[in-house]
């Protein structure tokens, strides 16, 4: 079972997009607070989401912080959603990550190995 931390912006908005993940038998913790920092350092996911739709450079802060030490590099990072013009910026970035749209998620997560 594949360890996802996802990390979106809006408390209700990201229990409805955990939802699905969870029925589908994965492990999903979450961070949704702008006052506080997501504490996954200890027990790293096998699969980071960042939800784009509120927020994106919150988001993109989180990837950076998980790709800038070469032993996490290996962790997949999933966007997801968000504006066209904002995901432009992310995608110069992170050109290596994986993005989709809100609704294919479950689907992205489900072909990584």
């Amino acid at each position: 079972m594949k360890k996802i931390f996802f990390i979106h912006f809006n408390e209700a908005e990201l229990k409805e997009k955990i939802q699905p993940l969870r029925q589908a038998g994965y492990k999903v913790d979450y961070h949704f607070s702008t006052e506080t920092t997501a504490n996954f350092k200890d027990n790293l996911p096998d699969v980071l989401v960042i939800c784009l739709d509120r927020l994106p450079s919150h988001g993109k802060a989180y990837a950076e912080w998980l790709w800038e030490a070469k032993k996490r590099q290996h962790i997949p990072i999933i966007f997801c959603g968000g504006k066209p013009e904002k995901i432009i910026t992310v995608k110069e970035k992170f050109p290596k990550a994986i993005f989709c749209s809100n609704e294919k998620l479950l689907a992205t997560i489900e072909k990584i190995k």
